[in-house]
This record gives C-alpha cells, structure tokens and sequence, in this order.
C-alpha cells in the first residue's frame, strides 16, 4: 500500500494495483445510481480500470483527460480523480482506434474534437450517434462559412474525401455496437476479426469478460495468477483455449510460445 493524500471526496489510502501504480481508493466515492439514471451515463470506471480492459497505456490514457484542453471529458470528477461512463469508454475507445490504425497526433486529435464540441454543442460529440457520420464529414472537409458561422478547415487523412470516411465509420462498427457491445482488443489496429473479449452495460456492471460469457476477464487472470495453465482454465470453464490465450494476451499477460 502506499500513502495518497487527495481533495475533496477522494482521501486515505490508495493501493497499488497489479501493475504497480499506485491509485486511490474511490470505491467509497463512485456515485451511486440515481432512480431511472441511464447505466450507460454513470461515472463507474477509473482511468487505470479503463485503460487495463481497453489495453491502452495508462499514461496515455490519462493525457487524453488532463491539461487545458483535453482532448476527451470525463463524466464524473472526485476531487482530482477522473471517472469515466460507459459512454466515455466508448468515445475512448474511438479517439484509440483512430490513433492506433490511423497514426493521427494528439495535436490534431485536440483540434478536430475542439471544432466537433463548436458544431454539435456538445462536450462528448463521438458519444452521439447522429453525429458521428456528421462530425467525420466536418473532420474531412473544407467547410464553407455560413451565416454567423466561421470556416472550418480540418483534414482526417493525408487524401481526404468520402472514401476514408467510410473507413472510419466500418473501423468503428468492428469494435462498437453503440450503447451496448465494446470489443476492444490488444491487436485491433490490424486484426479486425478477434473479439475474444467484450463489456456491456448490462452484463457484470460494464467490466471486461471473456466474450459471449459473463466470465470476468480478472477471474480467468486470477486463475493464471494462481498457477493454473491456461489450457486448464478453459477446461474448467469450457472455454476455447484459443479464446483464453488472447483474454490474457489482452490485459497484458503474454503466453510462451509452446
């Protein structure tokens, strides 16, 4: 354990997770679910959290949310902690597609999502899906001034036009069905097919499973952990072995090559 001295509502202990960084405690400080409140827009996720089941680097990850102009919102903030919704998760997990297959820089990144906050009014416009054909028509094109209404020219390609905007939008669908499947994967940047690992909303509070399962992927990691092969872990669960080796290979635990 090491010594966390926080602000506001995030205070006391913080414990250092698997990887060793060391984090919080807000277990006791996530909000609760209000009446009738959507569970797609509750800040339930820890930057780390989110990071480990998207396998997207923690530092990176926090980048995204810090600085004068982020380049994504988070829906919750505790003191100086960032918590994220599903919701956030999924526009996440879209800035992450974006940079890994398509090599764009942060700077840029900062820039499009500031012009798609401008348009749509909106401080998480790759969470709406009308307007996510919109946003990357706006990215990709010199758009006119009309009325009050400035210029705004932003590119998403070295050759911008209809066809990458195509691109996108298929790179999109492979990873995410809107508000209910996220199938993030260590390799998506070139392997579109894998999705050995899921979250939903609605199955084990939106935590990274074992796909078609509800299997979390920290259990099969505890069983590993444990001593057990994984081999036998998809035994013991009736898995695919091959599913099990990527769920790990997911979260970070490379297996040896037989």
């Amino acid at each position: 354990m090491c010594q966390y001295t926080g602000k506001g509502e995030v205070k006391g202990i913080a414990i250092l997770n698997r990887t060793g960084y060391c984090y919080p405690n807000v277990k006791k400080s996530k909000p609760d679910r209000e009446k009738g409140q959507d569970i797609r827009t509750l800040p339930t996720y820890t930057i780390p959290e989110a990071a480990e089941f998207l396998a997207i680097n923690r530092r990176t990850l926090f980048s995204w949310y810090q600085g004068e102009e982020p380049i994504l919102k988070s829906s919750g903030v505790f003191g100086s902690v960032n918590l994220l919704s599903y919701q956030d998760i999924e526009e996440a997990y879209r800035v992450y597609l974006l940079r890994e297959r398509y090599k764009f820089s942060l700077q840029f990144l900062r820039r499009s999502m500031r012009n798609a906050r401008k348009m749509f009014g909106s401080q998480h416009p790759l969470q709406r899906t009308d307007a996510i054909k919109e946003c990357l028509h706006d990215l990709v094109y010199d758009k006119p001034a009309r009325g009050g209404k400035p210029r705004t020219i932003t590119s998403l390609g070295q050759s911008p036009g209809q066809q990458i905007v195509r691109e996108v939008v298929d790179m999109f669908s492979e990873r995410i069905i809107k508000d209910k499947f996220i199938f993030p994967w260590r390799f998506a940047a070139t392997d579109r097919t894998s999705r050995p690992v899921s979250m939903n909303p609605q199955i084990m509070s939106g935590r990274l499973v074992v796909a078609g399962t509800r299997i979390p992927v920290s259990v099969i990691w505890g069983q590993k952990r444990a001593g057990t092969s994984p081999l036998q872990i998809a035994k013991d669960y009736g898995l695919d072995p091959d599913i099990v080796e990527k769920a790990l290979t997911h979260i970070g635990i490379r297996q040896k090559a037989a």
